[in-house]
């Protein structure tokens, strides 16, 4: 019995060890401390380059950052019940909406999820590298450029301070100048994206809000300053390799459908019968 036992064991710790659930939530878990360590990474040492790159991206984008953005930014600033609205949802909703669809993607299962889980891996993946190696400071941070801090502004409605999101006193533990490519947005466009694939009777109300949520985390990023317009489409760029690379590979594995359902003429034999079954049914012969 002994010498069964081990075995035993093994082949349990085995299956453990390479159950999906347990692969993508240790993806996961390196992931986020990579993301932590990158955001936490850049400090004081990096503010002049960010700085210049953000004037790089401001000169970059022009008319567009001088009539868009800025008016933008202005005119929420003015309007305090929207401006605390947009505040609470750049500083919630990225953290609250990502998982949760996550959670309801894996429910429904399938090929979708599949695509959808590493599509977010990998285009998180990218997005690390490109902090790691090119910090940017966001438009908030850059005074001289006409822009105005809303959510510091602001920093009594709620728990953030002076570090966009991050809860107030906890400024120095996140890197502030990871702006591009703007996550929040990246992230709610791949919550966009699983939403639409969401089937059953409130299929429509899905994809209201797979439109209406990277509409709206648009918007708040660009009216808080706290991305340029280009930050928002590096995210997107991101997250759209990311379901590119996977749908590559998935179809290199051939992953990329849904699993068949079994046929309706399944060969269903009973004790006794004599023909051969049509349609799932069988002939028992008279006794």
């Amino acid at each position: 019995m002994a010498e069964q036992g081990a075995p035993t064991r093994a082949v349990g710790l085995r299956r453990v060890v390479l159950n999906r659930a347990v692969i993508e939530l240790g993806a996961m878990a390196v992931l986020a401390v990579i993301y932590n360590t990158v955001r936490a990474g850049g400090g004081d040492s990096n503010r002049a380059v960010a700085m210049a790159h953000a004037r790089d991206i401001a000169r970059l984008e022009g008319w567009v950052f001088d009539h868009l953005e800025l008016n933008l930014d202005h005119w929420i600033i003015g309007v305090p019940v929207l401006a605390v609205a947009a505040c609470y949802f750049y500083a919630l909703m990225h953290y609250v909406m990502t998982p949760t669809i996550l959670v309801l993607s894996r429910r429904r299962g399938g090929w979708r999820y599949w695509r959808g889980y590493w599509a977010l891996v990998v285009g998180s993946a990218i997005a690390l590298v490109i902090y790691a190696n090119w910090p940017l400071a966001p438009p908030r941070l850059m005074p001289e450029l006409g822009t105005i801090d809303v959510m510091q502004h602001f920093a009594n409605a709620g728990w953030w301070g002076d570090a966009a999101s991050a809860p107030r006193g906890l400024g120095d533990a996140t890197n502030q100048f990871a702006a591009m490519p703007s996550l929040h947005f990246g992230w709610s466009l791949w919550c966009g994206i699983q939403m639409w694939g969401f089937g059953g009777r409130h299929a429509r109300w899905w994809k209201v809000a797979a439109v209406a949520y990277p509409l709206l985390q648009a918007v708040v990023v660009l009216s808080t300053a706290n991305h340029f317009l280009l930050d928002v489409l590096g995210g997107a760029t991101c997250i759209l390799l990311g379901y590119a690379i996977v749908t590559l590979i998935g179809r290199a594995l051939g992953r990329t459908g849904e699993p068949r359902a079994e046929s309706p003429a399944a060969d269903v034999r009973v004790p006794g019968a004599t023909d051969v079954p049509v349609a799932g049914k069988v002939t028992t012969p008279a006794y």
